[in-house]
């Protein structure tokens, strides 16, 4: 037993299975949203989403005593707010909203999936 409480364990798998949505989100984002012709845009969000879909799964089906899986998270959702001044496309609105949009999403979800990561008291 991992030592979480079910209440707990639920509300880091549902944000992390969250995580997952938004992961696929992000890799279809700059077809569905029609920035794929900017390539610094649509590889980063790609990538960045397969990342982040990948950690969601990982945490929501197995590794929920392994925090360190949603930290990551947390720093990919803050790539993602800066990644349009970074990379260059912070004068396209439609990546730029979706990319910090989602960055802050992404990293508030992926912060309480780290930090619902708590073991019981130890009985006495």
């Amino acid at each position: 037993m991992d030592g979480t409480t079910p209440r707990v364990r639920s509300q880091g798998a549902g944000a992390s299975s969250l995580n997952i949505l938004l992961g696929i989100w992000l890799v279809i984002a700059p077809f569905v949203l029609n920035y794929a012709r900017l390539e610094a845009a649509q590889t980063n969000d790609i990538i960045v989403g397969i990342i982040v879909a990948i950690i969601g799964a990982i945490r929501s089906f197995g590794a929920f005593t392994q925090p360190a899986w949603s930290w990551v998270n947390v720093v990919l959702g803050v790539w993602l707010i800066i990644a349009p001044f970074v990379l260059g496309y912070s004068g396209s609105a439609t990546p730029l909203w979706n990319d910090i949009i989602l960055g802050v999403i992404i990293a508030i979800l992926a912060w309480t999936s780290a930090t619902s990561t708590r073991r019981n008291p130890p009985a006495v």
